[in-house]
């Protein structure tokens, strides 16, 4: 007889991973949004009672926002949702530059009209927002800016990559709005970055998204 491949039965692990994905989810929004706020402490038997699961899906969840740095297990005291470090969101967005100035040297040769269309509605889109002050939606419409400038590059480990760090990204911005006080720069920014595209300029282009990310970090608030 072959050999059996030893997995559980798999009713009970579909079941405990949407449990564990469903709680993970909502608890990173609830972290992102600032509904729970940094230094907050997260009691998993409050939170299953809340879900309506076991403790063990919360414990997977939190375990994974751990592995994230969005929350803090301190032994024998507690789970709580990590403060934002200035120091961290620098390196996230040093990262998140140099991961995206990669992206449009891969895609440079590629780029077709339709793409730099779009690019251009995601842009109108973030100003449209950001006039408006509607602070998570001008968040959101940036990050799918940059996210698709990643999508480009035809590279799903950079987009992943990417999307892993634009949640302390986004976190950060919820917290300290300061970024779009001036929304035209970015703005500007991003349409100079969609004209570099349409002509080839890499360089431009490259200097562009570097200078896009660095500003954040020097207006993240402290």
């Amino acid at each position: 007889g072959g050999v059996h491949m030893p997995i559980p039965k798999k009713t009970e692990t579909i079941n405990r991973t949407t449990a564990k994905e469903r709680v993970y989810t909502i608890l990173q929004q609830w972290i992102v949004d600032g509904t729970l706020e940094p230094g907050e402490r997260l009691n998993d038997a409050d939170l299953a009672k809340y879900f309506s699961v076991s403790r063990t899906p919360v414990r997977e969840a939190i375990q994974m926002l751990n592995e994230q740095k969005l929350v803090e297990i301190v032994p024998s005291s507690g789970t709580f949702v990590a403060p934002i470090n200035q120091e961290d969101i620098k390196h996230v967005y040093q990262l998140l530059g140099g991961l995206q100035a990669l992206a449009l040297k891969l895609s440079i040769g590629s780029v077709t009209a339709e793409d730099l269309e779009h690019l251009n509605s995601l842009n109108e889109n973030f100003l449209r927002c950001a006039q408006m002050g509607a602070v998570p939606a001008t968040i959101e419409a940036d990050y799918q800016f940059h996210r698709y400038l990643c999508q480009l590059s035809g590279n799903p480990y950079l987009v992943n990559y990417s999307d892993q760090l634009s949640i302390h990204v986004s976190r950060n911005e919820n917290r300290f709005f300061k970024i779009y006080t001036t929304p035209e720069v970015s703005y500007a920014s991003h349409k100079r970055i969609i004209e570099a595209l349409r002509s080839g300029d890499l360089e431009t282009a490259q200097t562009e998204i570097e200078a896009n990310w660095a500003v954040s970090t020097m207006q993240g608030g402290s």
